[in-house]
C-alpha cells in the first residue's frame, strides 16, 4: 500500500503556494466599530525566560471568514463547518476599477471558490482606515448564488459597501449557504485569471460568527 503521507508530498510538489493571508499585526487595519487588534509582548526572554504575545483581536480582524451565524438567525457557526468549508477549486478574477463589483466579473462556469481582486489590499499596512474600499453589488451577489458558487473570496475589507445601514450582500449570501473570506492579500492579483486550489482554514471558534483564517493558494507550477 502506498504511503499517503509520501504520495502527498509528491503531489505538492507540482504546486506553488501564494500566502494570501495578511500577516497580524499591533496596528493593523480594522472595521470601523470593530475591536481594534492590539499584539503586545506579554512576556519575554529576558525577564521571563520565555516570548509570549498577547493578541486581542475580533472574529473578523484581518484575513478571516464569516460563517452564516454572522448575519442569519440559527446559521451555521464556525465550528458547525467542515473544515474544507471555506476551501476548494477557484477562480481568480479582476475586478479592478470599479467601486460597486458589477456581475460582469462572475464567470459563465465558475468554480466552487470565486475569488475577486479589487487591488484595494495595496493600500492594507498599519494604520489604514477601511472606510473606502469596493465591494459587491446586488446584481454580483444574486448571480454568484445563481451560478452555485459556494465560497466567495475578495481582498476588500467587506462585501458590503462603507458604512451600509443593511447588509444586503451578507445576508443574501449567507442566507444561501455562500459563504464569505474577506481582507485577502495583495498576493491575489497574482493569480488573476488562473484556476488554483484554496485552501482557507479558520479558527475554530465555539459558536463563531467568524474566525481569522489563513488562506492559501496552490498554484500548478508549469512543466
Amino acid at each position: 500500500m502506498p504511503d499517503p503521507v509520501a504520495e502527498l508530498s509528491r503531489l505538492l510538489q507540482g504546486f506553488e503556494v501564494v500566502d494570501l493571508t495578511n500577516s497580524v499585526e499591533d496596528g493593523m487595519p480594522y472595521y470601523p466599530g470593530d475591536p481594534r487588534p492590539t499584539v503586545m509582548q506579554w512576556r519575554s526572554l529576558r525577564r521571563d525566560g520565555v516570548n509570549l504575545k498577547l493578541l486581542i483581536l475580533g472574529s473578523h480582524s484581518g484575513t478571516h471568514v464569516d460563517a452564516p451565524a454572522h448575519f442569519v438567525d440559527g446559521g451555521a457557526a464556525v465550528d458547525e463547518l467542515g473544515p474544507m468549508a471555506f476551501s476548494g477549486e477557484a477562480i481568480v478574477v479582476d475586478a479592478r476599477g470599479y467601486r460597486e463589483v458589477p456581475p460582469d466579473v462572475v464567470p459563465l462556469n465558475p468554480s466552487r471558490v470565486l475569488l475577486i481582486y479589487t487591488g484595494i489590499s495595496a493600500a492594507w499596512r498599519r494604520g489604514w482606515v477601511t472606510d473606502d474600499y469596493p465591494y459587491l453589488s446586488r446584481e454580483a451577489a444574486e448571480l454568484l448564488v445563481k451560478r452555485g458558487v459556494r465560497v466567495v473570496g475578495i481582498d476588500s475589507p467587506s462585501v458590503d459597501a462603507p458604512g451600509a445601514e443593511e447588509p444586503i450582500v451578507h445576508r443574501m449570501l449567507l442566507s444561501q449557504g455562500v459563504l464569505i473570506v474577506e481582507n485577502l492579500s495583495r498576493n491575489l492579483g497574482r493569480l488573476v485569471g488562473k484556476r488554483v486550489w484554496f485552501l482557507c482554514l479558520p479558527l475554530p471558534i465555539r459558536s463563531g460568527d467568524g474566525a481569522p483564517a489563513r488562506a492559501l493558494a496552490l498554484v500548478p507550477r508549469r512543466r
